[in-house]
């Protein structure tokens, strides 16, 4: 039992550093070891693959939709998001920088 929740703290951390690396694999910006074994992850993670296909389907109807057709309230939302996400990454960077 305690090697099962093991591996499944373990999956879940190597899950959220696959979530995080997505925009780079897409981009083929990974180094070599790294896409490596962001390859073998995806082919033991059916979540990141279902993941990692939602992402391609949503940035390919992002870039259908036009800035004047969404609406406001989802505009904002969306900013918001973004902003978070930036301040999270420039913290993370702080830390980087600063240890």
């Amino acid at each position: 039992m305690a090697g099962r929740k093991a591996a499944e703290a373990l999956t879940n951390k190597t899950c959220k550093q696959i979530a995080d690396l997505v925009f780079n694999y897409l981009n083929d910006k990974l180094e070599p070891a790294v896409k490596r074994d962001f390859q073998r992850h995806l082919s033991i993670c059916p979540d990141c693959v279902s993941f990692l296909n939602t992402y391609k389907k949503t940035v390919a109807v992002t870039r259908s939709v036009r800035a004047e057709e969404i609406p406001p309230k989802v505009r904002n939302k969306i900013l918001a998001f973004l902003r978070k996400r930036i301040s999270r990454v420039g913290a993370y960077l702080l830390i980087l920088v600063l240890t």
